[in-house]
């Protein structure tokens, strides 16, 4: 983690602009290096989980299988429904989970917590990669949201893995026009970006900060402005980033 560098509550240098809301300890750690970060949401998700899917995901309570999560709204949206199952104490015993690193490997462990997580990737091709190269022999059970990345249910069929996918969340993007410009931006997914320049651009100044390769591409979609991607797929890291960027910015010009 990055040490403070200063004492007390500098004047902000730098403003930020998140386009997801942030916990407030990364807020402060921010502020400690002179850095203001305001965040406004550009996506909202809602799940969209029906009575057939309910029962689906109860029947696996108690069943168990190889279950695969590649964002933490699946993870928290899944657990939800299985916090009221009789078998809630019992999901280790009968599951193998494998998720992307990062904000959903930290979901996983916050809401199965004796669930042991067989594989990690950074992505959804090289999580695709994992499962295959372990050898799974039993039917996978994905749980996603209505926009994502083809890369893992392609890789795993091509692979004659078995694959059981059931949406439980919708993300519906928010666009909302800035009436101010900022020094840097924090994407957190392709979604988010596509909804901020919905109704925004940007001064060649502002430096955009992307949680992983497949958001930088979409951000190259709409602007030439630099471009750094975090070297790891979480919020904190993220913010460590921008953090390091304005710290050492004259290294940068």
């Amino acid at each position: 983690m990055l040490s403070l560098k200063r004492s007390g509550m500098p004047r902000a240098n730098y403003r930020i602009l998140s386009t997801k809301p942030l916990p407030q300890d990364l807020v402060h750690t921010a502020a400690q290096h002179g850095i203001a970060i305001v965040a406004q949401a550009f996506i909202d998700v809602q799940p969209v989980i029906t009575g057939d899917m309910r029962k689906r995901i109860l029947e696996l309570s108690s069943a168990g299988g190889v279950l695969v999560f590649t964002s933490p709204n699946a993870v928290k949206f899944v657990t939800s429904v299985w916090m009221h199952s009789e078998n809630a104490n019992n999901l280790a015993a009968r599951h193998r989970v494998y998720c992307l690193e990062g904000a959903t490997r930290q979901a996983v462990e916050e809401r199965m917590r004796n669930v042991v997580i067989e594989g990690t990737g950074a992505n959804s091709l090289e999580l695709a990669k994992r499962i295959v190269k372990d050898g799974i022999a039993d039917k996978v059970i994905f749980f996603s949201g209505n926009i994502r990345r083809p890369d893992l249910p392609d890789h795993l069929q091509e692979n004659g893995i078995g694959l059981e996918e059931m949406v439980v969340y919708h993300t519906v993007e928010t666009p909302a026009a800035l009436n101010e410009d900022y020094d840097g931006i924090l994407f957190f997914s392709p979604s988010s970006v596509r909804s901020f320049f919905t109704s925004n651009s940007l001064p060649a100044g502002t430096v955009c900060f992307a949680i992983g390769g497949t958001t930088a591409a979409a951000i190259g979609m709409f602007t030439n402005n630099r471009v750094i991607t975090s070297p790891g797929p979480s919020v904190a890291k993220l913010v460590e980033t921008a953090i390091f960027y304005f710290d050492n910015i004259n290294c940068y010009e």
